[in-house]
C-alpha cells in the first residue's frame, strides 16, 4: 500500500549516477522531472493525522508541565522522570513547527553512506534540512553540507560521541558544536527509557550556562507512542 501510494504521488521521476572518488558509482534517485499529486499528498496527510499530528507533537511545550511534575517514561513504566527546573526552561512555547511549510526537504543520517558523494552543496539547497544524532559537518562539508534546521540527539550520543563529559575538553566540545547550529532545533528524546536522564540533565544545563541559541525541543509522548505503533 505505502509503496503504491508513493508511486501514484510522483510522476516522471529521474535517474542520475554520482561517481564516487574510488571510481565506484553511487545510484541517486533524482527528483528532476517529478509532478506532485496534489491531490493524493492531502490524502495521505489526511490518513497520517488520524495517528499523529507533527506539528503539535514533535515537542511538549512550557504549558505541559512544572517543576516538579512526575511522569512516567513511554517505555518503562514502572519507572518516573521529574521535570526539573532546567528541563521546564528549556521547553519551548509553542511548538517549534507551528504553522511551518517547506518546499523542498533533506533528511541527512549519520551512516558515513555519503562520504565522498560530493551531495554537500545539493544538501544545503534545500528549504529544510534535519540530520541525527549531532553528527559532524563541518569537515565532511563537501559531502554532506553544513546547513542545519532540525537537528536529533539521542541521550547516548553524550557518552558515545562526547565522553559522557568526563572532563572539560569533552565538554567544550560539545558546547562548540552546539554553538554552530545558531537558531536551529535540537530535538531530544527525553522521555523515552530510563538511563539518559543524566545525559539530558548534563546537556540541559550546558545550554542554560553557555546561553547557546539553539532552540530545544523534547518530542511529546504522544508522538513516541505513535511512532511506538
Amino acid at each position: 500500500d505505502g509503496e503504491l501510494s508513493l508511486s501514484r504521488s510522483i510522476i516522471n521521476s529521474s535517474d542520475k549516477i554520482i561517481r564516487k572518488g574510488s571510481g565506484s558509482s553511487v545510484f541517486q534517485h533524482g527528483v528532476e522531472g517529478w509532478k506532485i499529486n496534489s491531490s493524493l499528498v492531502l490524502e495521505i496527510r489526511k490518513n497520517i493525522l488520524r495517528f499523529l499530528d507533527a506539528e503539535r507533537d514533535v515537542s511538549v511545550v512550557k504549558s505541559s508541565f512544572k517543576p516538579g511534575d512526575v511522569i512516567h517514561y513511554v517505555l518503562d513504566r514502572r519507572r518516573t522522570l521529574n521535570i526539573s527546573q532546567d528541563l521546564h526552561s528549556l521547553l519551548p512555547e509553542v511548538s517549534p513547527m507551528k504553522s511551518r511549510r517547506f518546499k523542498t526537504c533533506a533528511v541527512v543520517g549519520n551512516s558515513g553512506i555519503l562520504l565522498d558523494s560530493g551531495c554537500g552543496k545539493e544538501i544545503d539547497s534545500h528549504d529544510f534540512v534535519i540530520r541525527c544524532n549531532l553528527a559532524p559537518v563541518v569537515e565532511f562539508a563537501a559531502d554532506v553540507g553544513t546547513k542545519s534546521d532540525f537537528i536529533t540527539m539521542n541521550p547516548s550520543v553524550v557518552q558515545r560521541a562526547f565522553g559522557g563529559f568526563r572532563n572539560e575538553s569533552d565538554r567544550e566540545k560539545f558546547v562548540h558544536r552546539l554553538s554552530m547550529l545558531n537558531d536551529s532545533v535540537l530535538w531530544i528524546p527525553a522521555f523515552m527509557v530510563k538511563g539518559g536522564e543524566k545525559h539530558v540533565e548534563w546537556v540541559n544545563a550546558l545550554i542554560l550556562k553557555n546561553k547557546l541559541k539553539v532552540r530545544t525541543a523534547y518530542p511529546s509522548l504522544r508522538l513516541i507512542h505513535a511512532v511506538r505503533g
